[in-house]
């Protein structure tokens, strides 16, 4: 993987001043090239996200940091809306386990040693099943 994965230029806003999470929001549509899903998925100018939220109980274990901020972008977004629109404008719905394994490639084609990359999509597997759930729940 390399730097072709990610085919514009990611300008993000940190905008979480008066708010209880750390919120970040992207200033330009953001697209990357997904092996996994043999897709451009390309997530919208405006697009909120608060980068890694890892549980506090597994900060320990894994810690957030800047790295990975592509890709928990993009896994945000996937996990959200649970698929994306395709360069023809259809909405192509994805599984939890499909947004885990982008989220996982992104990392590793910015520069995250597999392990690490193994290590953070395992958590993700563990306890990402909660968000995903809220998101459904709220009909998104």
């Amino acid at each position: 993987m390399s730097d072709s994965t990610f085919l514009t230029e990611f300008v993000v806003l940190d905008v979480t001043e008066g708010r209880a999470v750390h919120t970040l929001r992207l200033e330009r549509p953001f697209s990357v090239y997904s092996q996994s899903l043999d897709s451009i998925i390309t997530v919208p100018e405006g697009f909120e996200f608060d980068g890694e939220s890892i549980p506090l109980f597994i900060q320990w274990i894994v810690k957030p940091f800047g790295q990975s901020r592509r890709g928990a972008c993009v896994h945000d977004y996937l996990y959200r809306f649970a698929g994306y629109d395709n360069a023809l404008g259809n909405r192509i719905p994805i599984t939890r386990a499909e947004a885990d394994a982008v989220y996982c490639e992104l990392i590793q084609a910015k520069g995250l040693p597999r392990w690490r990359a193994t290590m953070r999509w395992s958590v993700l597997r563990l306890v990402g099943w909660a968000a995903w759930n809220s998101n459904r729940k709220l009909g998104l």
